[in-house]
């Protein structure tokens, strides 16, 4: 059963990795947008080549995980493009434009945007302890990134950026909770990667 599956130990490893690897990508991506290749250019190559890593992966493993159903194209699409394409673009201007301690604060507002959304929209209750949680993970943030730091200049273009990311990231995490319901992580990860790839093939071509 969906209970019997639940590995919360391997969750929690998963997400420091995930975090470490994001705080990573994050330095990495600013030495690459500092030498020239713009936002655009960066997450046109990253979309591409995830997917095709993740496309190699699944032909070599499993390559039953790649088959997709007509009712279900429509919302890997959608998943791809604003799920994926928006949050990567629109995260590599933030810190682009912004240090990357500020960007990073904004764009992680997206949980409490989750949150919001849940408690407003859905009408579920939201447990205490996650507002709390939220307002903590927060406040520590702005203590890392000392927003009261004197001489701190802020791009209006790159704040514009990060909070279109918060949301973006907000709908990324909604449906992805929606997507592994119907399929696997790596085949959605797949199909997130793809569709962003084939969108910004059209708006840039290689």
């Amino acid at each position: 059963t969906e209970q019997e599956d639940r590995r919360p130990l391997l969750g929690y490893a998963m997400v420091w990795t995930a975090a470490t690897l994001f705080a990573v990508n994050g330095t990495v991506a600013k030495v690459v947008l500092e030498s020239g290749i713009s936002s655009l250019e960066l997450t046109q190559v990253r979309s591409t080549g995830a997917a095709l890593g993740f496309a190699l992966v699944l032909l070599v493993t499993a390559p039953r995980k790649l088959r997709v159903g007509r009712r279900e194209l429509p919302f890997l699409v959608v998943f791809g493009i604003t799920g994926v394409a928006f949050v990567q673009w629109l995260y590599f201007v933030s810190i682009h434009r912004l240090p990357i301690g500020i960007a990073l604060l904004i764009e992680y507002l997206a949980p409490l945007v989750v949150a919001l959304y849940v408690r407003v929209v859905v009408g579920r209750p939201v447990r205490r302890r996650i507002w709390a949680a939220l307002a903590l993970a927060l406040a520590g943030l702005a203590l890392v990134v000392e927003v009261w730091s004197e001489g701190l200049v802020l791009d209006g273009l790159g704040l514009a950026a990060a909070l279109a990311a918060a949301v973006a990231y907000a709908a990324y995490i909604l449906m992805a909770e929606r997507g592994v319901t119907r399929r696997d992580p790596v085949s959605l990860s797949c199909y997130g990667f793809l569709f962003a790839a084939l969108f910004w093939l059209l708006v840039q071509p290689l």
